[in-house]
């Protein structure tokens, strides 16, 4: 018998091994929401698990059965609570049809959630669980959000270059063509693609959909219930344009309608948009576009879309971005909730003027298509619309394709999808790969035929001119080279030699060509002279200044006399004593006579501010808590607070909704060591930062998230500090961090924080 043991307990791993196999098995069936969804992780109520595990931005869904009597749809209301710490989610359930219910999640952090369901029904209330979200992997980098301002993100950091289409109704239609759309996309540049979900009656698109979104019977809706068939059908779509990696920028409303859903009571707007969002907001490829051409909805006005956005808000707790798209008038995009403006338009001349005017993404959804069909909105040439993306591309814009060509069974792109015919897909492919390669933080306008960031990257198009010269200022002290591009033949060609300064660049006399201007490095054979600390020429009561450079067998050579530093200035040798007021200038001198561009300091003695006599004071601090659209910080004290309190530290989370409001924090810190003092403020959307009455930090225009910084000269002692905070829309931080004299940046905690009882 001992000899046999091995083999008996071989069998038995096997038999483990196969158990572990068809239960991974079991659980990727369970993972498609429809056993053919492998983005949706699905727990069924009925049979919990201990051990779940889903990558970040992926889908958590719950499946639950409950009551199919009466109307479900309307009946039965149920929700669930996602928690982490002090993290909270509400997710809205929606029903499926036969008796089935789901919730979902999609979790932004990575760790252990926790989930409970509240309804008003027995079967479906006070079911829990949890389960573990690891890091996303892959092409998974979270939604798309706004960034610097004027630029678009993943949430993961990396940057999204919008190259869109639009294919209106391609969910409409057979399921062979809608293959053959999906089989064209794989190859194509577009990573964004505007769909209706409704389905759409125009030129060129007369045929009924294979289903409705409502029951429908003898031409009349059932508007008091939902055809779960119609949106799992809309719902596979957005999974394979998420396969693909294109975002789906879901078209909520639209007037090209004949069967009723342009002109739905209130009551049935908001039944279709919250089940809607129950149901799709977990997907991190969803925009929402509250509407193609508004303006020519006349059942619809101003307080209807501001009503939908509110039922948006509510509804969809990871704030996808949203956007309304017009005909011929304009909505007022400065309003907070819209987070970037649709524009039909071919005024890309006027993309810098509205750039500034809305301080948003710009993003041109139809500036006309490339086709031949007898409206004009449809015949642009492919020139035309190659010229466009690069016009908004150089302004800091971004712009969408469309194609019209006409089609004997009016397969069209715009509308039904299909096979592309036209020849600019090709090169805006081309002008994408050029942007994968462009700074991460986006393309800023410089001139009217320029954007980029100066001094690094420049892109420069000029479209149906045909200059023979360029002339370009550059830095005097950076290097850059220089490629021609032609864009319609999709040619780059490196110009030989290095540009620096004032220069002229040869160009061949062609239409549709651009440059792309590089940064190499220092004009100068040794990289600058680099001083530390880095934060600032404030110091007391003296300084101590270390000066570095790359190459270790140059030397330093300073000056604090204002002098311009030679090979006869001052060599460096060890750390600098600063004791007053003084300009330090510094260069590096290799063996070869080369040297670096001048590094210049200016050094102030610091007054520092006389501490507050306050006693009796209470942990923590003052909020008051405010609500209102702004797109700058308000004057807090024309306002009156909603809400106060007391709080331990910085915490945004004290807020009453998501958007659209303000904090001002008041107390006092304690300071433990006379000195310079680094205040920090990562803020989204703006924040700013006072000691008494001193602005230290001023982080105040409206932008992503960003950090500042400022220095203050403080005793020890009390200190008055008062934080101001906004938020106007899309996510939402503030983080306060400090240095004390001598210290590490941290973030401040609450036991240096009181407040006046």
């Amino acid at each position: 018998m001992k000899r046999r043991a091995p083999a008996y307990r071989k069998r038995i791993v096997m038999v483990i091994r196969t158990v572990f196999c068809l239960l991974f098995m079991l659980t990727a069936a369970r993972a498609s929401g429809y056993g053919e969804n492998p983005l949706i992780t699905e727990l069924d109520a009925s049979s919990p698990s201990t051990d779940l595990m889903l990558e970040r931005w992926t889908i958590f869904q719950l499946k639950m059965t409950g009551p199919e009597s009466g109307n479900p749809f309307k009946d039965v209301h149920v929700k669930a609570t996602f928690s982490q710490g002090e993290r909270e989610y509400k997710s809205t359930g929606f029903y499926d049809g036969d008796g089935i219910y789901k919730i979902r999640f999609m979790p932004a952090e990575t760790g252990v959630w926790n989930y409970r369901t509240q309804s008003n029904t027995d079967e479906l209330n006070g079911i829990e669980g949890s389960f573990t979200v690891s890091e996303a992997s892959g092409k998974n980098h979270g939604p798309v959000r706004v960034r610097n301002t004027h630029h678009l993100g993943y949430s993961d950091g990396k940057p999204f270059w919008q190259i869109g289409t639009t294919c209106y109704a391609w969910v409409h239609q057979t399921e062979e063509l809608q293959e053959q759309t999906l089989k064209t996309l794989k190859t194509a540049p577009f990573n964004k693609l505007r769909m209706c979900v409704f389905p759409k009656d125009y030129s060129y698109n007369k045929n009924e959909p294979p289903h409705y979104p409502f029951p429908r019977k003898n031409g009349e809706n059932d508007f008091s219930r939902l055809n779960p068939a119609f949106f799992d059908h809309f719902e596979s779509s957005i999974a394979d344009l998420m396969e693909l990696g294109i975002e789906a920028d879901i078209i909520l409303f639209h007037p090209y309608d004949r069967w009723g859903y342009e002109s739905m009571s209130e009551a049935t707007d908001r039944f279709y948009l919250e089940y809607v969002i129950a149901r799709f907001a977990s997907y991190r490829n969803v925009w929402w576009s509250l509407a193609n051409e508004f303006d020519l909805m006349p059942h619809k006005d101003t307080e209807d879309w501001e009503r939908f956005y509110q039922i948006i808000r509510e509804n969809d707790p990871y704030d996808h971005l949203a956007g309304i798209h017009n005909c011929f008038r304009f909505y007022n995009h400065s309003e907070p909730w819209v987070s970037h403006a649709s524009i039909q338009s071919s005024a890309l001349h006027r993309s810098r003027e509205w750039r500034a005017q809305y301080r948003k993404p710009i993003i041109y959804d139809e500036c006309r298509y490339e086709g031949d069909i007898q409206e004009l909105w449809g015949n642009q040439s492919a020139l035309e619309m190659t010229m466009k993306f690069w016009q908004g591309t150089v302004a800091g814009c971004y712009v969408g394709h469309g194609e019209t060509y006409q089609h004997p069974d009016d397969i069209i792109w715009w509308s039904k999808g299909g096979v592309l015919h036209g020849e600019s897909p090709a090169r805006i492919a081309f002008l994408k790969e050029i942007l994968e390669e462009a700074p991460m933080d986006g393309i800023e306008p410089i001139d009217e035929f320029t954007g980029g960031k100066a001094g690094e990257y420049y892109l420069c198009y000029f479209g149906t001119d045909e200059p023979t010269k360029w002339k370009i200022e550059l830095h005097d002290y950076i290097e850059f080279k220089v490629e021609l591009i032609d864009t319609w033949e999709m040619t780059i060609r490196k110009l030989e030699g290095i540009y620096s300064g004032s220069t002229e660049i040869q160009m061949p006399g062609k239409p549709y060509q651009a440059l792309r201007i590089t940064k190499l490095g220092y004009r100068f054979p040794i990289n600058p002279v680099l001083v530390k600390p880095e934060t600032g020429g404030l110091f007391y009561p003296t300084a101590e200044v270390q000066l570095l450079t790359g190459d270790n067998e140059a030397e330093i050579r300073y000056t604090l006399d204002g002098t311009h530093p030679s090979l006869n200035a001052t060599l460096y040798t060890a750390p600098i004593p600063i004791t007053g007021n003084t300009t330090l200038k510094a260069m590096a001198f290799n063996k070869e006579g080369g040297k670096s561009r001048l590094t210049e300091v200016a050094y102030t003695r610091a007054s520092l501010l006389i501490p507050a006599r306050e006693k009796d004071l209470n942990p923590g601090l003052r909020y008051y808590y405010f609500e209102g659209a702004w797109v700058d910080l308000p004057d807090f004290d024309r306002l009156e607070a909603v809400a106060s309190g007391t709080v331990a530290t910085f915490d945004h989370r004290v807020k009453k909704r998501g958007e659209q409001y303000a904090l001002r924090f008041e107390g006092y810190i304690r300071v433990k060591e006379e000195g310079i003092c680094t205040f920090y403020s990562n803020a989204d959307d703006g924040s700013r930062l006072w000691l008494g009455e001193t602005l230290v930090v001023d982080n105040g225009e409206i932008n992503g998230p960003r950090e500042d910084y400022g220095q203050i000269g403080l005793q020890k002692g009390i200190h008055p500090i008062t934080v101001e905070f906004y938020e106007v829309g899309g996510w939402d931080n503030l983080e306060v961090s400090y240095r004390e004299p001598g210290g590490e940046k941290t973030i401040i905690p609450p036991d240096v924080l009181f407040h006046k009882k």
